[in-house]
Order: C-alpha cells, then sequence, then structure tokens
C-alpha cells in the first residue's frame, strides 16, 4: 500500500471521528485576507467575537456552497441537456459520482448505493432530497484499490480525504470502517462491508456506521442492532436513465433502515420518474 500524503506535519486530528489522510493546503493569499478579516473583527468586538465568528463561518458555508452549487449545476444542465430539469444539488451530486467512476474505472471497484442515494433511486429513481454527499459501500476486499488510487483522486480534484478508523492507526487498512473523499462542495462517502456469520448465514456489515432504525433514535423500541445487508451479489438499478449498482434486496435495507414508510416521500423530492 502506498505511503498516503497529508498538507501539515502536524499530528493526525480528530474531527467527527474522523482522522485527515490529504488536505489540500489553502491558497497562501487567501489564509492572509481570512486571517486580517479575523483579526478586524477581533478588536472591533473582543467580546462577542467567537459567536460572531461561528455565525459567518456558518453563512459562509451555506451561502458558498448554493453559489457553487448553482453555478456548476448551470453549466452542467448545457453540457448535458438530458439532464436540464435536474435540481443543482442533484445535478452535480450525479457529475460527482460519474466523475469518480471515470477516475477509478481500472481499478476494479464495485461501488454500489446505499443510504440516502438508495433511498431515491429505488423510489424515485434520483437521489434523495438535496444531496450534499453520495453514499457508497464497497466490500472489503476492494479496499486495497481505493486506498492506492488516493494519488489519483488528489490529481483529479479531491480536497480532503479522511477515514474513521476502529483503532488509532488510520494508515491499517484491516481496521478502516468508513472513508469520506471530498471534492469541492460534495462528498463521497463509502462504507466498508465486512463479512459476519448471522444464523449461520453470510452477511456483510458496515460495523462503524449503520444500525438498525438509526434514523428513528427517539423510539426506544426500535432496535438499535448493527446493520447487516446481504451481498451474495450487486442488482444492476435505474436512476437519471443510467445504471447503478445496489444491494440485491434493496427493500428490505430500506424498510430496516428508514422504516415502514419509506416509500413515501416529501412532497417537494425530486422525481425522475414517477410511480
Amino acid at each position: 500500500m502506498i505511503k498516503l500524503t497529508r498538507s501539515t506535519e502536524k499530528e493526525l486530528q480528530y474531527e467527527q471521528g474522523y482522522r485527515s489522510l490529504y488536505d489540500k493546503p489553502k491558497s497562501l493569499f487567501r489564509t492572509i485576507i481570512q486571517n486580517i478579516f479575523l483579526k478586524t473583527l477581533l478588536l472591533l468586538f473582543p467580546k462577542k467575537f467567537p459567536k460572531i465568528k461561528k455565525k459567518i463561518k456558518f453563512i459562509m458555508d451555506v451561502a458558498g456552497r448554493r453559489t457553487f452549487v448553482f453555478f456548476i449545476g448551470f453549466k452542467l444542465r448545457f453540457k448535458n441537456p438530458r439532464y436540464f430539469r435536474l435540481p443543482s444539488s442533484q445535478i452535480y451530486a450525479l457529475h460527482i459520482y460519474t466523475k469518480l467512476l471515470k477516475i477509478l474505472e481500472n481499478k476494479k471497484i464495485d461501488f454500489f448505493l446505499v443510504g440516502g442515494c438508495l433511498l431515491g433511486a429505488i423510489r424515485q429513481e434520483s437521489f434523495a432530497g438535496n444531496p450534499g454527499d453520495i453514499d457508497l459501500g464497497i466490500k472489503e476486499n476492494q479496499l486495497s484499490n481505493l486506498l492506492n488510487a488516493f494519488p489519483l483522486l488528489i490529481e483529479n480534484g479531491a480536497i480532503l480525504i479522511r477515514t474513521s478508523p476502529y483503532n488509532k492507526d488510520p494508515y491499517d487498512k484491516d481496521k478502516v470502517e468508513r472513508l469520506q473523499i471530498f471534492f469541492p462542495r460534495m462528498s463521497v462517502d463509502v462504507g466498508i462491508y465486512r463479512k459476519v456469520i448471522v444464523k449461520e448465514k453470510e452477511m456483510w456489515g458496515n460495523f462503524g456506521g449503520e444500525t438498525e432504525n438509526q434514523h428513528f433514535p427517539q423510539n426506544q423500541n426500535l432496535s438499535t442492532e448493527r446493520f447487516t445487508i446481504s451481498l451474495d451479489y450487486l442488482k444492476p438499478i435505474n436512476a437519471y436513465g443510467m445504471k447503478f449498482l445496489s444491494p440485491p434486496n434493496p427493500e428490505i435495507y430500506l424498510e430496516r433502515k428508514y422504516g415502514k414508510n419509506w416509500r413515501s416521500p416529501n412532497k417537494k423530492q425530486f422525481f425522475w420518474r414517477k410511480q
């Protein structure tokens, strides 16, 4: 396995249970302007500075993402006329997904949809909601291929790569449970699924993330056991008029994850093809 790179000599730091493996350095000009702005705020509002800084960061993050995605979506609509009616966040998420597959087309990695992406693909043939990330899974035997493809991802626009490990060694591929690959204003969340025997049957689970009924923690009567799925084969499914891969029984997966009413979306949801 290649030696993973990072942009500074600092020790890897936790962030929401993740450790950074690569972080693209900010431009010097941007860093200088940002520091001047923050120091000015501190001088003007010394007591309220922490709250003001937090609010400004939130506004800039939200406004920056929406503006970026809107203009990228506008450009992509003309590049791909068949997707002209897609909301900006949908077309950008689809663009990042297809870009990822193109970068890794020779790496023999079978990504399958999970989470909200699978929910939308089965229910409405498009990703659910206004996706800010893309939820994917891979089998553990393909993890090395993905780890070794980091230089390719970085060369093609990845700005941050981080991992959630079982222990304190993020470079131990046998301990990685989840990877996040960030492109500008969009992340790809990859769960690593490992074999486990459940009632004498081989199943697969991502033991660092998914649990039964994790979207309904307020209901204490629901199970919170670790989530396992069948991956005997990967099933082709349709979304946006193209093929994706899915676990073989996506409806069972979605009911266990989102509850029995998973087929009933908010009316504002985008449908590529209505039932």
